[in-house]
């Protein structure tokens, strides 16, 4: 759904309107019974039983998704997500200015690269090991 000024007067009468995630394009979307990460896998092309299997276990599952899907994570305590496109950031500071949301934002995008940097690490050591066992 798109954020409007109608609909942000109504926010008080829907239910957890605060749990959401904002999609890259602007889009809000509420988040149904299965919570956050169930509602960002629903986005990928992919089974639910697939995506678990490409998750690293070292990683979290809620992160991967953000990074996977590109999606802002809202609650009204806080929001997660990385380096928000202006369309998502329009629907951060309208959550905020109606106090719908908190302005508290966590972003990953750091972690999430530090991730990436690891996970080349490991795998540079890995096929460094497999060399020298030849």
């Amino acid at each position: 759904m798109k954020i409007t000024e109608e609909l942000l007067q109504k926010a008080d009468q829907i239910p957890n309107f605060s749990d959401g995630v904002i999609m890259p394009d602007g889009d809000y979307r509420l988040i149904e019974e299965k919570g956050h990460l169930q509602t960002m896998m629903a986005l990928l092309p992919y089974p639910e039983k697939e995506i678990w299997k490409m998750i690293p276990e070292n990683d979290s599952a809620l992160f991967w998704m953000i990074e996977k899907t590109g999606c802002v994570l809202t609650d009204y305590n806080s929001t997660v997500g990385m380096a928000m496109t202006q369309s998502q950031k329009e629907v951060f500071d309208a959550l905020v200015a109606r106090g719908i949301i908190s302005s508290e934002y966590f972003d990953i995008t750091r972690q999430r690269q530090k991730m990436r940097d690891q996970g080349k690490q490991g795998s540079t050591v890995s096929e460094e090991k497999t060399e020298q066992d030849c």
